[in-house]
């Protein structure tokens, strides 16, 4: 089984909060596909399932992430079967960056994962959020709300994300890489 897991934050005051691009993946990928899945909800994450493929997003917050791997260890076999998407400010809104394995890069989320799993060896999708305003700290920043105009850049990017996964999914993370990573994804093209 392959589980895709978007990083976030629960409750409704971080819903739209930069911080939580991966659980809006989440949610566009389940409402494209509804027809597929079940609800499950256990208790360190909810989401969505069916006899191939999870749709999990944590109810532990970013920092404790890695925590929904004690519930989640009896659905995969490797961590090659794992797909974490989260936000990168790194990353100009607009760009994605996908891998198949590295390191936490500063991002809280991921080195929970990566303590929990005690591996780097899972394919990832890092969605561009950036560039943090000098002036603003870093948290303030990613627990901040898209504005009206970033939401909409924001869902063209989580549009041509999810192609991105079924790429992965069947095994095709190069062309993923190739197709998306270092282009502009607010436009048509793509």
């Amino acid at each position: 089984m392959k589980i895709i897991i978007g990083l976030g934050n629960p409750g409704p005051r971080y819903v739209f909060t930069k911080h939580n691009v991966g659980f809006l993946v989440i949610d566009r990928y389940y409402e494209l596909n509804k027809n597929k899945f079940k609800r499950i909800e256990k208790r360190t994450f909810e989401g969505y399932y069916n006899d191939d493929l999870m749709l999990i997003k944590p109810l532990t917050y970013m920092n404790l992430s890695g925590k929904v791997f004690y519930e989640l260890k009896k659905y995969y076999v490797n961590t090659k079967d794992i797909i974490v998407i989260y936000d990168d400010v790194a990353l100009n809104l607009g760009k994605i960056r996908i891998r198949p394995n590295g390191s936490a890069g500063g991002h809280n989320g991921l080195k929970s994962i990566i303590s929990v799993l005690q591996s780097t060896e899972f394919p990832r999708i890092r969605v561009g959020i950036g560039p943090k305003p000098e002036y603003m700290d870093l948290a303030d920043f990613v627990l901040s709300e898209f504005s009206n105009e970033e939401y909409y850049k924001i869902n063209k990017v989580i549009d041509k994300i999810i192609p991105a996964i079924n790429l992965i999914i069947d095994g095709k993370i190069t062309d993923a890489m190739n197709k998306f990573n270092n282009k502009d994804l607010t436009g048509d093209e793509v």
